[in-house]
């Protein structure tokens, strides 16, 4: 028979996978809810209770003359997720790996191999300091989590529209406070309507549609029956302070309403040499460049940006 204690390690184990992925789409669902921000609380918390957990496996191990790897295992998966969420996959392919190699172990050695009297976990002095650099850490992480959470929440608000004038200090005080008023306020903003040659700016991230072309293509490159591809020049500059990622997938052609991706070719190298690909922004830095699509120029057409990866609310630009 296996030892009691492989088969507490591989529970430990199973519970704190189980408990990484439900805290995970509970973190998801949170950031949809709350556009995109959240501080995971819930998700912290539960790798610093599998660090605990493994840590006392990891001395009853020890104790028994059983392999250690398992528990240490189990140790590094929790850790290093508790530390950042981005490493939740990684950590829960280790917390696996560790509930697999507790049942691959062999029996514990008999009596006579192992300490005669072992103390209870509770008795041990470095288990209690593992316990209470897990209690700081977790405190500390979240409490930076919602933190940044809370800023994140109320700089939502701060989208604005720009056309070339320069508004008094009393005014754009007045426009932040309204805008910051509440959820409902920002999402207005949102649902706001933009022309060619307006100016989004969703916290510092700035969106402009500086012209349109149309372009029948040439012997190769040919639009459908109707249509005409559509060439938008568009400037994306980051004043957000940071790095920012862009990606020309951020945006659809909306036709009647019937959304496409931008990533035709036209056959004219004026357009599709200077396409907007994937790349990433310095602060200060901006980009200009062609999306282009194909649609009925007849049509009612859009440029849909999707400023929120979190969230399927899009920000309409009028084309025509």
């Amino acid at each position: 028979m296996k030892s009691k204690i492989n088969i507490w390690t591989a529970a430990f184990n199973i519970f704190n996978c189980l408990m990484l992925f439900i805290s995970w789409f509970v973190v998801i669902a949170q950031a949809i809810a709350n556009n995109g921000n959240t501080n995971g609380g819930f998700f912290y918390l539960v790798t610093w209770i599998g660090v605990i957990l493994n840590t006392v496996s990891l001395y009853y191990a020890k104790q028994l003359n059983i392999s250690i790897v398992g528990p240490v295992l189990g140790i590094i998966g929790s850790a290093i997720s508790g530390l950042s969420m981005i490493f939740a996959f990684p950590s829960i392919v280790l917390l696996i790996i560790a509930v697999v190699f507790e049942f691959l172990q062999k029996p514990a050695k008999k009596a006579s191999q192992v300490n005669d009297v072992i103390a209870p976990w509770y008795k041990v002095w470095w288990i209690w300091v593992v316990i209470a650099v897990s209690v700081l850490l977790s405190i500390a992480i979240i409490a930076t989590a919602s933190s940044h959470g809370s800023s994140s929440s109320s700089s939502d608000s701060d989208v604005s529209t720009t056309q070339g004038k320069t508004k008094s200090s009393q005014d754009t005080d007045t426009d932040s406070d309204t805008d910051s008023s509440s959820k409902s306020d920002s999402e207005a903003v949102l649902n706001k309507q933009y022309k060619v040659g307006e100016t989004i700016n969703y916290k510092g991230y700035k969106v402009t549609v500086n012209d349109i072309k149309y372009d029948d293509g040439d012997d190769i490159d040919t639009p459908k029956s109707g249509n005409k591809y559509v060439a938008i020049n568009v400037t994306i500059q980051n004043d957000t302070g940071d790095k920012q990622d862009y990606n020309p997938f951020d945006f659809k052609l909306s036709a009647d309403g019937n959304g496409t991706d931008l990533d035709e070719t036209t056959g004219n190298d004026t357009y599709d040499n200077n396409t907007i690909d994937s790349g990433t922004l310095d602060e200060g830095s901006k980009v200009t460049g062609y999306l282009i699509g194909q649609a009925n120029p007849n049509a009612k057409l859009k440029l849909e940006y999707q400023p929120n990866f979190f969230d399927n609310h899009t920000v309409d630009i009028d084309l025509n």
